[in-house]
């Protein structure tokens, strides 16, 4: 599944009122938008694989970047990187939380962090 994909779907779920499921999959294309970048330079990876060390879900590889190495590659993705961590409160595990878990406000805030880090990055939020 691409970056764009996970967005896309959780756009879907958004529409279906599917909070939970929604949020989930824009936690993942954040995720995904910033390993995309991080992939791409030596100091994060080699032989284009993702060094083990940033092999982390967006909640805690967000504050485990070093932002000196992306300036000059992604300077509005560190712009982003450098603020407060939206996904601070965002966690794979709460796939199997019961529905009314988060709010709707909660999964809005996911959106447009993941919206603008797809941005940052050079990515569309739409299924190809």
């Amino acid at each position: 599944m691409t970056v764009g994909e996970n967005f896309a779907d959780a756009a879907l779920l958004k529409t279906e009122s599917r909070v939970e499921n929604a949020d989930q999959f824009y936690g993942l294309s954040a995720e995904c938008a910033v390993k995309s970048a991080l992939v791409l330079l030596p100091a994060f990876s080699a032989d284009s694989r993702l060094d083990e060390s940033y092999r982390k879900h967006v909640n805690v590889l967000w504050n485990h970047i070093n932002l000196q190495s992306l300036q000059r590659a992604y300077p509005s993705l560190v712009d982003l990187l450098d603020k407060n961590n939206p996904f601070e409160d965002w966690s794979v595990d709460q796939r199997y939380c019961a529905d009314g878990y988060l709010s709707a406000q909660t999964m809005e805030n996911h959106r447009n962090a993941a919206r603008r880090l797809l941005g940052a990055v050079g990515l569309s939020g739409v299924r190809k």
